[in-house]
């Protein structure tokens, strides 16, 4: 008996240690878009220089970004790149025409606030982030063609369940309606929306324009993916395989980068092929129209002076 446990022991320490070596990392992107060429970079420099395995899933195979984060507490998951950084400080830095790109998110989440925020975040949720994953503006499609903010009078808009989302559609006229990501397509095929917002990638991958007469191009909300790694499988990486993970991320992100310019004109194209017209309406208005979302909410979660401070790196 004592030897049978003794092997069973060793079989479990075998199995813990494997499991140890893999990267389960949990993804929103399609294979094809860029987002997930980039998840697969990651896998590619991660695999060439240690012994760790990287296994991506797609398409939210693991659930939403709640559900993963829930995972990563139990050490089932390992990484997730989603829109939700698991801070609400973080998150609202996606306020609309608050910022301009990844740039400006680096240089806020550098100043000593921005710091404090992730120390909280590895406090609060067990994870630390790890950088950026690039996406590329949100834009609104619709049943119409949109030539101007005018045009989004009174639409239903499928909104994301936040109030960022949600007030600013209603801030540009249209009513913001919630509801599961998973729920689109079908709801602006049978009418219960008429129209929708997403970055191009998504829009083309989800296959949204089939359903829509028009994607107006206003940029209003320009906000990355976050990537973030469990603090606990972190911490027992080696230096080495730390900088590993970070140097993989990098090429990551660069991987997105190259491929999204070409990757969204050829979306682009191809929904204009298939019917869709796509607008570049003045955006001055839609800026003009989300100022008080900007300031209210921005005040709000983050208070007077740190706003301000954040505007100005906006700007930059």
């Amino acid at each position: 008996m004592k030897m049978k446990a003794l092997a069973l022991s060793a079989v479990l320490l075998a199995t813990a240690s494997a499991q140890a070596d893999e990267i389960r990392y949990a993804l929103w992107a399609q294979p094809g878009e860029a987002q997930y060429e980039g998840a697969q970079e990651f896998k590619r420099v991660v695999e060439e220089n240690s012994d760790h395995t990287v296994t991506i899933f797609p398409g939210d195979q693991l659930g939403t970004p709640r559900e993963v984060y829930a995972q990563m507490a139990l050490g089932s998951t390992q990484m997730l790149a989603s829109g939700d950084p698991g801070l609400k400080e973080i998150e609202y830095l996606a306020l609309p025409y608050l910022m301009n790109g990844i740039d400006n998110y680096k240089k806020v989440l550098d100043t000593d606030f921005g710091k404090e925020w992730n120390e909280r975040l590895t406090a609060e949720r067990q994870v630390r982030m790890l950088g950026f994953m690039p996406r590329s503006p949100r834009q609104i499609s619709a049943n119409v063609v949109i030539n101007s903010m005018d045009d989004l009078s009174g639409l239903k808009l499928r909104a994301p369940e936040r109030d960022y989302y949600v007030e600013s559609l209603r801030a540009l006229g249209a009513n913001p309606t919630p509801m599961a990501f998973a729920e689109v397509y079908t709801a602006l095929q049978t009418g219960i929306v008429d129209g929708q917002e997403n970055p191009i990638e998504t829009i083309y991958a989800q296959k949204f324009y089939e359903v829509q007469k028009g994607v107006a191009m206003v940029d209003y909300i320009n906000k990355p993916a976050y990537v973030v790694i469990s603090d606990q499988f972190w911490q027992g990486l080696s230096e080495e395989d730390q900088a590993l993970l970070q140097k993989a991320n990098d090429a990551s992100t660069a991987k997105v980068n190259e491929l999204m310019p070409d990757q969204t004109e050829k979306y682009i194209a191809e929904m204009e092929a298939a019917g869709v017209t796509v607008t570049h309406p003045d955006k001055t208005p839609f800026m003009e129209a989300t100022q008080s979302v900007r300031d209210n909410l921005g005040k709000g979660v983050w208070g007077e002076d740190i706003y301000k401070q954040i505007v100005e790196i906006g700007k930059e």
